[in-house]
């Protein structure tokens, strides 16, 4: 989750109250809200629970019914085509980041016409009003939205981030507690009210923020070092100590993290621990400095700009494809993936897109691209085994679901997975059973006992394979296949 992780490393680094870092170069740094972060993250989500609920019918495969039907789709597939995305150059001159903005902003009006009223489009043309600085603009279309929806927790918390920039803490405050009263489980708002209290100097209600946002969000690596400074600044060193060492073991490369932990080692009296952190923090920040040597600041800008218009392009084809202008919605997640390659949730909306509409070649390309950009993520790796196995790729597949079970071997999906390859290529029977049983020991769903029944069945032991179909048809009692499988047990008995 590498590239997960730089949503919070990109936000503020926070000193002592932590100002907002400003940039020299004298032009606003585009804001990416956090709001339009999480919003991404929660395609991502639904799009994994989607993968997830997939894969239990993947099984299908080991009951065809329709074998010749199976064979023609199978060509079909093999020879659908590549997924192709463009390929962008950077920008590299104002010019072309006027070009894009006015690009962006006129898919924005776009949307505006194709979908009048609509609050998403209003909230979409907020959002670009508001990257661009103009805050007064984007108030109005958030305005706008909340008239239509007045129960969008997103709204109040970017609107609480325009308050912020402008100085209005208390306002920001009150924005947020909004979008609380509404989604009480909404990630990184506690913490955002608990920066604007430390500005405020309101130190003992900072402390409560913090703690409710690492109960909503535990691996918060920069709620841990806020809640750092916070103690540091109480002069409570031990506990600032404590989440000084958690924002490093969420990210070992939290240079400001390293600097907190030296000054607290140092007053309570390990110089030797102190000057390990100092070195440390010395090494990350000339290690950045050397990064950004020969690099105008401008240039990140200009990449952020890319990333930023990348999130209105996939909006927009999530608007498109909800009315059923897939074509549409294609060519501007292909645009998307243009301007910001290593957006993962444009290539999972797209690689949804594509085994929605029975192109699985593609739709596992881009699930290959993905693992390239998280190759961490057993998920990606679970989807990439689903459709390798539709694919007849079974070498493939094998290997992801191995992969799987490495990434994560206390769920049950890979075990399972695997076992039915072995089960629909006639290898490794005996394997494929114990596959199906450890699925079995970890989660007892009836996906699992039809599994383990097929595996039983395929070892010539049709009592146990009678045995667990029966328990996957208590567990499950109108799906077909189990039915099917359990009379074809039933006749051989």
């Amino acid at each position: 989750m590498k590239k997960v992780k730089r949503n919070h490393q990109q936000r503020k680094k926070y000193k002592g109250t932590g100002q907002r870092k400003t940039r020299s170069s004298g032009h606003p740094r585009p804001s990416f809200s956090p709001a339009r972060r999480r919003a991404v993250k929660v395609l991502v989500g639904a799009v994994i629970v989607c993968i997830a609920t997939a894969g239990f019918f993947s099984l299908r495969l080991l009951l065809r019914t329709d074998e010749k039907q199976q064979k023609t789709k199978q060509t079909s597939n093999q020879t659908e085509g590549q997924a192709l995305l463009p390929v962008r150059e950077p920008l590299r001159t104002e010019q072309e980041i006027a070009a894009l903005k006015k690009e962006e902003m006129e898919l924005a009006e776009k949307l505006m016409s194709d979908f009048l009223g609509n609050e998403n489009s209003l909230m979409i043309m907020g959002n670009v009003w508001h990257r661009y600085g103009n805050a007064v603009e984007a108030l109005k279309f958030y305005n706008r939205v909340l008239n239509i929806n007045p129960k969008r927790p997103d709204v109040y918390n970017v609107m609480g981030e325009v308050s912020l920039a402008k100085g209005k803490f208390e306002e920001a405050i009150g924005y947020w507690r909004k979008a609380l009263a509404i989604n009480p489980q909404l990630p990184n708002v506690h913490s955002n009210i608990g920066h604007a209290l430390m500005i405020l100097g309101r130190r003992d209600e900072v402390f409560v923020e913090f703690e409710k946002e690492i109960q909503i969000s535990p691996n918060s690596g920069l709620t841990y070092f806020l809640l750092g400074q916070a103690y540091l600044q109480e002069k409570e060193y031990e506990k600032a100590k404590e989440n000084y060492e958690k924002t490093i073991k969420i990210n070992p490369e939290h240079a400001n993290a390293y600097y907190g932990l030296a000054t607290v080692c140092a007053r309570l009296g390990n110089s030797d621990k102190a000057k390990e952190c100092s070195e440390k923090f010395k090494k990350l920040k000339a290690d950045s400095r050397k990064n950004l040597k020969g690099r105008k600041l401008v240039y990140d800008d200009f990449v952020e700009t890319q990333k930023l218009a990348a999130l209105t392009f996939i909006e927009a084809a999530q608007m498109y494809r909800g009315i059923g202008k897939s074509g549409k919605a294609e060519e501007l997640l292909k645009q998307a993936a243009g301007l910001d390659p290593e957006n993962v949730a444009c290539l999972l909306e797209l690689a949804s897109m594509y085994q929605k509409n029975s192109q699985p070649l593609k739709a596992l390309q881009l699930h290959k691209k993905i693992i390239e950009i998280e190759p961490d993520n057993a998920i990606y790796h679970f989807r990439t085994g689903i459709l390798s196995a539709r694919l007849k790729q079974f070498n493939e597949a094998e290997k992801a679901f191995r992969k799987v079970i490495t990434l994560a071997p206390q769920q049950s999906a890979g075990y399972r997975e695997l076992a039915c390859i072995y089960l629909d290529t006639g290898e490794k029977l005996l394997q494929a059973r114990q596959l199906a049983e450890k699925a079995v020991a970890l989660e007892a769903i009836a996906a699992n006992y039809f599994a383990l029944s097929l595996a039983c069945n395929k070892n010539g032991d049709n009592a146990n394979a009678l045995s667990a179909i029966k328990r996957a048809i208590e567990l499950e009692p109108g799906n077909p296949q189990y039915q099917r499988l359990y009379k074809l047990i039933q006749q051989r008995n």
